[in-house]
């Protein structure tokens, strides 16, 4: 969804939120920011294969197209059994490595609770890790993720991300350096609303547990410019509600050197990426 772009799950007033023509502008917008950038590993999540939201516009395909020198791994959150297949819906999680590295496997692991769009249709979480070796011969478990997002106080993204915790915690026992990434849908810094936007959120807002980082484990969140703005209408600087919600969790043994937002004022998408640089 790029900054023309209202949807009705958030308040909006279209089911559809954006025309053919400005989806496609948001996709060479996407793909000319990842070929801009050209970064060792990207974590990318909500990638629809074509769906009624996004006019059926293959996004996945787009991106795997631009990163033809980068080894990918990915996950369906979602996807319509074959009876609904006029209203064909599948998204999901992409992790891609420059071919320089070495990619050593995949796993997919499923958290324990999920949820539902509409309160109907089930959402099917996972981390998504990806596994390479760096040319100095050490692991790394990248860890791509994204966690609920309107469930009341939170409690099914606290459950979550207990799990996750949990769940990489052990891969750093196993002698794996760590980065997680994700869309935490946690709040990292303050939310900026606009207008009478926070009695319409103020009961799906959730802070970053930050007290629950310990043993030498860090979170990393830009603090410059915000990454997500409300969809409840079409964007406007100054005039719509922002938050920080994306972001990561290193293992003890990574030292990150900067943490940035790419400030792109959400011209093609409803997030803007975030960009770290690390050593390990």
């Amino acid at each position: 969804m790029g900054a023309e772009a209202d949807i009705s799950f958030e308040g909006g007033r279209k089911f559809i939120p954006s025309s053919d023509m400005a989806v496609k502008e948001n996709i060479a917008g996407i793909k000319k920011i990842l070929t801009k950038t050209q970064a060792d590993v990207y974590l990318l999540q909500e990638l629809s294969a074509g769906s009624l939201l996004n006019r059926w516009n293959n996004i996945r395909k787009e991106v795997h197209e631009t990163l033809p020198c980068h080894t990918s791994s990915r996950v369906s959150n979602f996807q319509l059994p074959l009876f609904f297949d006029f209203l064909k819906n599948e998204h999901g999680m992409g992790t891609f490595v420059k071919d320089s590295f070495n990619v050593l496997k995949k796993q997919i692991r499923p958290f324990k609770v999920s949820e539902y769009y509409y309160k109907i249709i089930p959402r099917l979480d996972f981390a998504l890790t990806t596994f390479v070796e760096t040319p100095s011969g050490k692991t790394i478990a990248f860890v791509n993720t994204h966690l609920s997002s309107f469930d009341e106080k939170g409690v099914l993204r606290m459950s979550q991300f207990l799990d996750l915790m949990t769940y990489i915690k052990k891969l750093a026992k196993e002698g794996h350096s760590v980065i997680a990434g994700a869309d935490w849908n946690l709040h990292a810094g303050k939310f900026h609303f606009f207008g009478k936007d926070e009695a319409q959120y103020e009961k799906y807002n959730h802070d970053f547990p930050y007290h629950l980082l310990t043993n030498g484990w860090t979170a990393h969140f830009p603090n410059d410019v915000p990454t997500l703005r409300a969809a409840n209408r079409p964007y406007i600087e100054g005039k719509s509600t922002t938050a920080t919600v994306d972001g990561f969790i290193c293992s003890p043994d990574i030292t990150v050197e900067c943490v940035n937002t790419l400030d792109l004022g959400f011209k093609h998408s409803d997030h803007n990426p975030v960009e770290i640089v690390l050593s390990c």
